[in-house]
């Protein structure tokens, strides 16, 4: 049985072959087996098009008053009285707060009747000074003519020696009880606190009747209430570490406010903070970076959320493409011709071979009767939409923009294909040039003819 079906088979072989060489036409060369035609790819394309393009970078921040205050207290007491409330407009020197103040006065007494004891006792030391000198002075005299001791002259002498110590140390006395009646004035002055900016009051953190603290190093004592100048406000953003380098002072920038997230805020770069600081928790490194809000719209308040956009570079006229035409080739899927045109633009390090082989090339492709043609580009700034093309295409060049998956199985000489969709496009518009060219043309010869074309055509027939 497998022999019989051996034989059908090489049968049907040789059948097929016979059939096959008698269907060949006239000439040899020409043969009716042909292998199939490769399927073009359906791409999108645009031209390159001359614009402003400008070069952003983007990092959440939140709005704040560039002056604001926290009040606390200096000393520690009660609040006796507070006129204001969170909201209030305040002028600079306008009363906020008033504490007691009775253990200070209190105190201010016994410093002052202190001062008057000290004065008082100095009065008498004075005097008793004063006769310790006249009786040392008489003793001097006595011991010239040998009338009196040795032991006396030195009984006076000590005698008027702690006269004198005794007057200066109630002057001293006296000295340091005259500084703490000016600590206690001014801790008297304490009491009365005062705005001293003018602004509104924010956030109201105490209330009549409290006791406030002042800080110590392990306290951060009672803020008892924040003054803001809302005048002036700024943005405390966080640049990543990866587009700082490109952040300067002076620059423009916009934000946008959680409240209004299509009006555009502007604004400029006022500081960047030379040290980062990591996230808590995150594996990322941001910079403080401040802005002036250029505006005095009252509906920018302190705490609200902004996202920022600070222009880092600028063309005015540019060759732009949109970002996703730029896509990256591997070197090894390359042409030499690309590769070397490639290395020649580089100031580049050298590089082991297996780290050139995987070393990534920017290039777009561009569409030429109906075929792929890979070129090497050089990116310049880019936004969010289009980005800069310094070299490597040109104005007219139809660039392959999609679709992402035909974008991913381009080659050089692969063949491809407008959509309908495209192609109705295409058409449209070279219709409509055709119609503008036309149109000039038919201005151009209705105009009337200038005195030298028709001396020029007097001459002729002439």
């Amino acid at each position: 049985m497998k022999g019989l079906l051996t034989l059908v088979v090489l049968a049907a072989i040789s059948a097929g072959v016979f059939v096959l060489s008698g269907m060949r036409g006239a000439s040899e060369d020409e043969s009716i087996l042909h292998v199939a035609e490769e399927v073009a790819l359906t791409v999108k394309t645009a031209e390159p098009t001359r614009e402003k393009i400008i070069r952003l970078v983007q990092a959440p921040g939140d709005v704040e008053p560039v002056l604001e205050v926290e009040i606390s207290s200096e000393i520690v007491s009660k609040i006796e009285e507070m006129p204001v409330e969170e909201g209030d407009l305040v002028k600079r020197g306008d009363l906020l707060c008033r504490l007691d103040d009775d253990n200070v006065l209190a105190d201010l007494e016994s410093a002052r009747a202190r001062i008057a004891q000290l004065r008082a006792a100095i009065n008498v030391a004075k005097p008793d000074l004063e006769k310790a000198q006249r009786d040392v002075d008489r003793q001097k005299r006595l011991a010239e003519s040998d009338a009196t001791s040795q032991a006396e002259m030195l009984d006076y002498l000590t005698l008027y020696k702690k006269a004198k110590a005794g007057l200066e140390m109630r002057e001293h006395e006296l000295t340091q009880s005259e500084a703490a009646e000016k600590r206690l004035l001014e801790e008297l002055k304490r009491t009365v606190i005062e705005s001293p900016i003018d602004g509104v009051v924010s956030k109201l953190n105490a209330k009549q009747g409290e006791v406030v603290v002042t800080g110590t190093m392990n306290n951060a004592g009672t803020v008892i209430m924040t003054i803001s100048d809302l005048s002036e406000m700024q943005v405390r953003a966080r640049v990543d570490e990866v587009d700082v380098p490109r952040v300067k002072p002076g620059q423009t920038a916009r934000l946008y406010l959680q409240s209004a997230p299509d009006v555009p805020v502007p604004a400029e770069v006022v500081r960047v903070a030379s040290k980062g600081t990591r996230l808590t928790g995150r594996d990322v490194v941001t910079f403080e970076t401040l802005l002036r809000v250029q505006s005095n719209d009252e509906g920018i308040k302190p705490g609200m959320t902004a996202n920022v956009e600070i222009e880092v570079a600028y063309r005015e006229d540019a060759i732009t493409i949109p970002v996703e035409a730029v896509v990256h080739r591997m070197r090894k899927d390359l042409s030499e011709e690309i590769v070397k045109a490639f290395d020649d633009r580089q100031q580049q390090v050298d590089l082991s071979e297996r780290a050139r082989q995987a070393q990534y090339i920017k290039v777009v492709y561009v569409m030429e009767d109906d075929v792929a043609r890979v070129r090497l580009v050089e990116p310049g700034i880019a936004d969010t939409r289009r980005v800069e093309l310094r070299a490597g295409v040109g104005m007219g060049d139809e660039v392959i923009i999609g679709p992402y998956r035909s974008l991913d199985q381009l080659e050089d000489g692969k063949k491809v294909a407008l959509s309908d969709e495209d192609k109705k496009k295409s058409e449209e518009k070279s219709g409509e040039q055709e119609s503008e060219t036309e149109k000039l043309a038919d201005e151009n010869e209705d105009e009337p003819a200038s005195d030298d074309d028709e001396a020029l055509a007097k001459s002729s027939g002439s």
